[in-house]
This record gives C-alpha cells, sequence and structure tokens, in this order.
C-alpha cells in the first residue's frame, strides 16, 4: 500500500510539473519533495523548458507582427 502510495505522489507531482510546463507558467522546484531531495537535473530540465516556451511566444509574437505589416 505504501508502496503504491508513493508512485502515486510522484506520478501526481510529475503531472503537475507537466501541467505547468505546458501552459505556460513559470515553475520553480521545491529543494524538496516528500522527503527526497529533488535533483538538480530536474531544475535545470524545467528551466530549460520554460526557455523555449518564451522562445516560442516570442516567435508567435514576431509572425503576428510580420503578418499585420504584410495585410
Amino acid at each position: 500500500m505504501r508502496f503504491l502510495l508513493g508512485w502515486t505522489l510522484k506520478l501526481a507531482f510529475i503531472g503537475a510539473i507537466y501541467l505547468g510546463m505546458t501552459s505556460g507558467y513559470k515553475i520553480k522546484l521545491p529543494e524538496e519533495v516528500l522527503g527526497y531531495k529533488v535533483p538538480v537535473t530536474a531544475q535545470q530540465w524545467v528551466d530549460r523548458n520554460a526557455q523555449i516556451s518564451e522562445y516560442g511566444k516570442q516567435t508567435k509574437t514576431g509572425f503576428e507582427t510580420l503578418g499585420q505589416q504584410l495585410k
């Protein structure tokens, strides 16, 4: 039972991170989750995805501006 509850909480946490990244909100992972230390690579991955999201927004804005100028 403890094993199942542990994996359920871990998967819910990962799902929340995924939803946060795909919605465009910036996420800062805590240092520790349920007694487990969050790896540095996980925080770097979240930061990298936030940058990719930001680049996507900038590109979209650039294309919208270009499209309006061509009208």
